[in-house]
């Protein structure tokens, strides 16, 4: 199946002096939901079916959009368990394009690679946020290298008047058999603006024994209406886990989401992002990241959700596969 990739080189732009990426619009409604229990969290992800892994198992897919449409965003959960720590791992995602020659039309993907570190099973569900036609929607990109055993943290800027809907990074060019021997840890992925410019912060550690060329990314559009980012602020100490989630306002829809360490400068915070997906409660979109300090002192840790008004076409589709 062939596939079509919008990408233009991005320049690199220095995140700010304090750590936290300046949000757009400045601290847009921090509201979030804290997640009570597992009732909370059974009605967070939409009802499809999930994929079952084995313990140590990796996948790396998601589900198409309908024909014609595009991705904003997209990620991975563990779903059908309540909440916990289910010690899963996500190792990349990128946003891709399918051209169908039959009917002349695109159609988007989000494909999230997760791996099981846990020492059993685990239902997983893999997550695309489709929408219809966006007025500017291109997907800006970096292409890096990261040593064996090397860490990188870097932006994906999008270009000037355009905003951020999503992003991420994965091996480049991607190939169907680089993720069972990828061995990567997706320490923070985040969205937020610098200099002027909507920007796609990523955090990754390479635990492979060779080098790998890594893509970062941005998915950009003139901003629909509505658009905001909100995060909520959580401390995690220092071998400490939180699941939980940020929340939309009232009347708009989650495109994507995050989460990243603030207010520390910028280095290897040592954390670990083990699943994030799109979900409802309470009737409101929400973006849920579930995330494990593994340092040795408390980082404090943002969680973010990308918002907008209703789009057109709208949707929140999970593999079956």
């Amino acid at each position: 199946m062939s596939e079509l990739h919008a990408r233009t080189m991005s320049s690199v732009v220095p995140p700010d002096g304090r750590g936290r990426f300046t949000l757009s619009p400045r601290k847009a409604g921090r509201v979030a939901l804290a997640l009570a229990g597992g009732a909370a969290l059974a009605a967070l992800l939409p009802a499809a079916p999930a994929q079952a892994m084995a313990s140590g198992g990796i996948t790396n897919g998601g589900r198409w959009c309908a024909a014609g449409q595009q991705v904003t965003g997209g990620g991975a959960a563990v779903v059908g368990e309540g909440t916990g720590d289910f010690n899963t791992r996500i190792e990349g995602s990128e946003a891709r394009a399918h051209f169908d020659y039959t009917t002349g039309t695109v159609a988007g993907l989000w494909a999230t690679t997760i791996r099981n570190t846990d020492g059993v099973a685990h239902q997983i569900g893999l997550f695309s946020v489709c929408v219809n036609s966006i007025a500017g929607y291109q997907v800006a990109s970096k292409d890096v290298t990261v040593a064996a055993g090397g860490f990188l943290r870097d932006i994906a800027t999008c270009p000037v008047g355009t905003v951020a809907l999503g992003g991420g990074a994965t091996d480049s060019p991607y190939s169907s058999n680089q993720p069972a021997a990828a061995d990567r840890i997706v320490q923070e992925s985040a969205p937020g603006a610098t200099g002027g410019q909507s920007l796609w912060l990523t955090a990754l550690r390479n635990n492979d024994t060779v080098a790998h060329a890594i893509r970062l990314f941005a998915v950009c559009s003139n901003a629909p209406a509505g658009y905001q980012v909100v995060h909520k602020d959580v401390t995690v100490a220092a071998g400490g886990f939180v699941r939980d989630t940020a929340r939309c306002p009232v009347g708009s829809v989650v495109l994507s989401g995050g989460a990243a360490v603030v207010g520390s400068g910028s280095a290897d915070f040592k954390t670990r992002i083990q699943e994030s997906a799109p979900g409802t409660a309470d009737s409101q979109s929400v973006w849920m990241t579930a995330l494990r300090n593994t340092d040795s002192v408390a980082h404090t840790t943002s969680l973010y959700a990308v918002c907008a008004g209703p789009l057109a076409g709208y949707q929140v589709v999970r593999s079956d596969v």
